[in-house]
């Protein structure tokens, strides 16, 4: 008990936390990380607020399955809206007050955690689609950031069946979901990238 990684995994243990989704904070923190979000949008001020508030939502979520999100005005940093206080796992709901807020936005950028460190989703895109987001950005535990953008709404169904052959495949859940979003991006329904 005496080493100070044992006693903070013991605490999270009892506490509840799951180690699998517990943030890197020495990564989070690094110079390395910051540069990441240096060229997402061409706003300086916009990359910053993204930079902070990634940070926040990391920090407040690190060792749970709970996401929060923040939509952000594209051309001034000025949070729009924001889901912090989420009761379901691995999903934001977008309550009445979210969506008037995000209504008829120009230039509008959503921003959310995936504890579970993986790609956009369908929901993700369909979401991004509906609301006619600027862009969008997936902020992962593992220290990835992913970019989208949706051109139509994902057959869900279809979706799933293209991740369901990749997993027959032999690719892991990571990787099925990146080459079933592969397929819809080569028909230009969507496009994603991980930010480098």
């Amino acid at each position: 008990m005496s080493v100070r990684g044992d006693t903070v995994a013991l605490e999270n243990q009892r506490y509840g936390r799951n180690k699998s989704t517990l943030i890197n904070s020495a990564y989070i923190e690094s110079g390395e990380y910051r540069r990441k979000f240096d060229n997402l949008t061409p706003n300086a001020e916009v990359n910053r607020v993204l930079y902070s508030k990634a940070k926040e939502m990391l920090k407040h979520r690190s060792g749970t399955l709970f996401e929060d999100m923040y939509w952000i005005d594209g051309d001034t940093g000025d949070i729009i809206a924001s889901a912090l206080n989420e009761q379901n796992e691995s999903e934001v709901a977008y309550s009445k007050a979210v969506k008037r807020a995000i209504r008829d936005k120009n230039n509008l950028i959503a921003i959310h955690t995936h504890p579970h460190s993986m790609p956009p989703s369908a929901a993700d895109f369909n979401s991004c689609y509906k609301n006619h987001y600027e862009s969008a950005f997936i902020i992962c535990h593992n220290g990835k950031i992913f970019e989208y953008a949706a051109h139509g709404e994902v057959d869900v169904r279809l979706y799933n069946a293209y991740i369901n052959d990749c997993l027959l495949d032999g690719d892991t859940s990571f990787d099925a979901q990146i080459n079933a979003l592969k397929k819809f991006k080569k028909n230009n329904i969507i496009d994603f990238w991980e930010v480098e």
